[in-house]
């Protein structure tokens, strides 16, 4: 993954109506933080970050002044609603030093499986990685188009990119195709509801009344 250049300024003011009066100037508060050093706080613009986030660049050049930093998009908040980011973290990395991040996984393909009726659940749509910042996948893609119903894509079946090792759980599921439900068992199960729910209240019935006797009269 190729970095990008976002250029930012340092922050003076802190605290929430500073933060407000950033985002109402087209900034997003953030904060640059690791390797052992003080933590710096900035304010970047909402369109490159907006820019980035399309593109799915993880890795950034925080160019402030004169000074560029290699750093990693660590995690982005947003507002109630999930439409406008509010705040960003950001880590500084090392670029002969190996990260752990969590990358997409894009399905590609009609499965044959749907196909035919099924229905596909898509299980882990996130896996995580770990390697050289430069090397950071914008998406771990997973062909489907031979997947049938009943079948199962499983984490350690993943390709990733060379360099890229996947230190998810091998075992997960990512990826079934569940057997159409037929009109028959739908109908079935359906009955057996039916025919559950008056057991349930004449149970209901029964513990109501041995709680009575129970109590006694007042």
């Amino acid at each position: 993954m190729e970095s990008a250049t976002l250029e930012a300024s340092r922050r003076e003011e802190l605290g929430s109506r500073a933060a407000q009066r950033l985002r109402r100037g087209g900034l997003v508060p953030a904060v640059l933080y690791g390797h052992n050093l003080d933590p710096v706080h900035l304010a970047l613009p909402l369109k490159g970050l907006e820019r980035l986030f399309h593109q799915g660049t993880r890795m950034v050049n925080i160019q402030v002044g004169d000074l560029s930093e290699p750093a990693l998009i660590r995690e982005v908040q947003y507002d109630l609603m999930g439409d406008h980011i509010i705040h960003v973290d950001l880590v500084r990395v090392a670029l002969d030093e190996k990260v752990t991040v969590t990358v997409p996984v894009e399905l590609h393909g009609l499965a044959k499986g749907v196909a035919s009726g099924g229905t596909l659940d898509h299980v882990i749509q996130d896996v995580e990685v770990r390697c050289l910042p430069s090397d950071i996948p914008e998406r771990i893609r997973l062909e489907i188009s031979d997947l049938d119903i009943g079948q199962i894509i499983h984490v350690r079946d993943l390709e990733p990119p060379p360099g890229v090792e996947i230190v998810h759980d091998p075992d997960a599921t990512v990826v079934t195709i569940h057997p159409p439900v037929t009109a028959e068992v739908a109908v079935e199960a359906e009955a057996a509801e039916a025919a559950a729910e008056p057991e349930v209240i004449e149970s209901r019935r029964k513990e109501e009344v041995a709680g009575g006797e129970e109590k006694g009269p007042d």
